[in-house]
């Protein structure tokens, strides 16, 4: 069965979400349409978060459309919700509210924002340096506003781990591949420090911690990698370029 249900009033979008990084013009357009024969006419009543967005109401079409504009005014990372009442001269639709969300990101971010690199035995630690294998894993820097992301230098405050990186997309992320210093590496957990430097003046140091627990050799049994499927054990890993800077 097929039908068609009246609305008065015709919305391209019952919800505004408001989503950008930092220093990026965000703004939202809703339309409305009266379907009426009646002219429509809307007012706007209320915001509930003013500080936060900026709303403006315009006639498209006198007594036929509207043009509700929200632009986000947040200055900093942050998350909120809040509503735009409108009331219009339909007795059927007297008042309509429109939901608001926003997201508001980082101008450059670090995925993920911890690393881990699990548990693993003493013996199996020690059969990975004879053979020559490489534990990696991967760590993805994202400029959220604009395309000329650079890496400057990384540091790893403990020198525990140490850093390949890959540029993928042109200007706009870069991949990190992060490989423990197996010989420095001590029973029970060792714990690191990871600080990006990137050529983005608005952006502070991305700072990532690393883990990784060497295990007694009697609990050779309990051996495990968290996220196995993000960790790479080989000499030669075909994602990583000969010309490739090593930090």
């Amino acid at each position: 069965m097929k039908g068609i249900v009246f609305a008065p009033i015709h919305m391209t979008q019952r919800y505004v979400h408001l989503k950008g990084a930092l220093g990026e013009e965000i703004e939202k357009v809703v339309t409305l349409r009266g379907e009426k024969k009646e002219p429509l006419i809307v007012k706007l009543s209320s915001v509930s978060i003013p500080d936060k967005i900026e709303v403006e109401l315009n006639a498209m079409e006198k007594g036929r459309s509207y043009e509700l504009k929200v632009k986000n005014k947040v200055k900093k990372e942050t998350t909120y919700g809040g509503l735009v009442k409108l009331t219009t001269n339909y007795p059927e639709t007297p008042q309509v509210w429109i939901p608001v969300s926003g997201y508001i990101g980082p101008f450059v971010q670090v995925r993920p924002k911890v690393l881990s690199f699990g548990r693993m035995s003493k013996s199996r630690l020690q059969q990975l340096k004879r053979n020559g294998r490489v534990m990696r894993r991967l760590v993805r820097v994202l400029l959220n506003n604009g395309n000329d992301i650079k890496i400057g230098k990384v540091e790893s405050e403990k020198s525990l781990f140490k850093v390949v990186t890959k540029k993928v997309t042109p200007g706009r992320m870069v991949q990190l591949w992060v490989e423990p210093v197996l010989e420095k590496l001590k029973e029970g957990p060792n714990a690191d420090r990871l600080k990006i430097y990137t050529n983005q003046k608005q952006a502070e140091p991305l700072v990532v911690p690393i883990s990784f627990e060497i295990l007694q050799a009697e609990n050779a049994g309990e051996d495990f990698l968290d996220g196995v499927d993000e960790l790479i054990l080989d000499e030669d890993h075909d994602e990583l370029d000969e010309d490739e800077d090593s930090f």
